[in-house]
This record gives structure tokens, sequence and C-alpha cells, in this order.
């Protein structure tokens, strides 16, 4: 390989290398948020008046077309023992991930007389794969961006167009609630961000060197 051929060999992993470095720069998030105020659980469910059963289902339409980069979702609920809340949102292309787990002893807490108790209140929560804790090891006041239970990242490389579900099951008795709204924050690379790493694929092979038989 000649000089020549290093040089432009050179250029073109530096033009991919900053395509690659440029994306996170050129992303957009996109965000679509809708508030629903619906029972947890449902009062049509069989056994609703003992505090137990599936929400509605909280949709929410989206109708353009997207690659999904990276995926957050937020959620705002009211609810008087979150531990007995199951979690899960399920994309257009039938994926689910389970945001939280009934069960998360993370909602057991002391009670003003020292004892263990199930937590209730209100929470708001963004669940990201990049926050520092998992909603596992949520602590008081429950507010704040938390790491779901499987990774979001399952939802990468979709369409964000159709319908997204959250469901949530109320899995014990006694308590109930409210989901107030909930939302998707989606993030979509640049066209810029292609371009260049479409011209870096381009040098590789315009300069490739030539082999003398």
């Amino acid at each position: 390989m000649d000089f020549h051929s290093l040089t432009r060999g050179g250029v073109a992993i530096l033009v991919i290398a900053a395509g690659t470095l440029i994306s996170p720069l050129f992303a957009t998030p996109y965000s679509y948020t809708m508030d629903f105020n619906l029972p947890i659980p449902s009062s049509d469910e069989p056994e609703s008046e003992y505090g137990r059963g599936w929400m509605d289902e909280a949709l929410i339409e989206i109708p353009h077309h997207f690659i999904i980069d990276d995926l957050n979702v937020y959620i705002d609920l009211t609810h008087e023992g979150i531990v007995d809340l199951a979690i899960i949102l399920k994309s257009p292309s039938g994926t689910n991930v389970v945001l939280n787990q009934a069960g998360n002893l993370a909602f057991i807490v002391r009670g003003q007389n020292g004892g263990l108790t199930a937590y209730g209140g209100s929470v708001q929560w963004l669940f990201d794969d990049e926050a520092i804790v998992s909603i596992e090891q949520a602590t008081e006041p429950f507010i704040g961006p938390f790491k779901p239970v499987w990774n979001l990242s399952l939802f990468d490389g979709e369409d964000i167009y159709g319908q997204w579900c959250l469901q949530i099951q109320d899995a014990f008795y006694a308590h109930t609630g409210t989901l107030d709204s909930f939302g998707l924050v989606i993030t979509m690379p640049e066209p810029a961000t292609a371009i260049l790493l479409m011209l870096g694929a381009g040098w590789v092979t315009m300069f490739r060197p030539y082999r003398r038989h």
C-alpha cells in the first residue's frame, strides 16, 4: 500500500469516526405524552372491589415513521400500595418490556410506628436505561430517573409508528390508585449522521489500494 492510499484510508477512517462521535450531539428527542386518569385496577375487573386486577390499557398512537435509537418512559401515578404494581410497555411491533414488577421490596418502607408498610402516594418516574439507580433499589420519595427491570434497548431499531400500550396490573388486594399520565421520549439520529457514515464507507471503497497482477 503506497503513501497516498494510506492517507486516503486515514481520511475515510476519520470521517467514519466523526459520524459516530457526533451522532449523540445531533440526535433529536421526540416526546409523546397523554393524560389518562385511569383507575388501577379497572372497575370492570372481577376483583376490582377488592383492589386487584388490570387497569384499562393506556394507549398512545404515534403517526410518524422513525427508527428508535433510544427510548425513555415517563409515568405519573398515584396508588395506595405501589408494591402491588406490575407495569409493562408494549410496542406496535409486539415487544414487551417490564418496567416494574409486583412485589418490588423497594416499596416496603418503615411506617410512622416503626413497622414495615407498603408505600402509598404519588410517584413520577422516568424509566431510562442510562439511569444510575434501578427501580428495584429506589428510595423515598420515589421521584426521578430509574432503570427499568428489563432494558428499554429491546425497542431499539423498531419503527415508532403505531399504537404503544402501557399495561398496569394491581397484583395484590386492598389498594387502589390512578394512572394520571404516561409518555414516551424517543430519540432518532439525524440524517446528517447517516450521510457522514455513508461518505466514510464511500471513501474506503474509492481508495482501496490497487493491486497489480
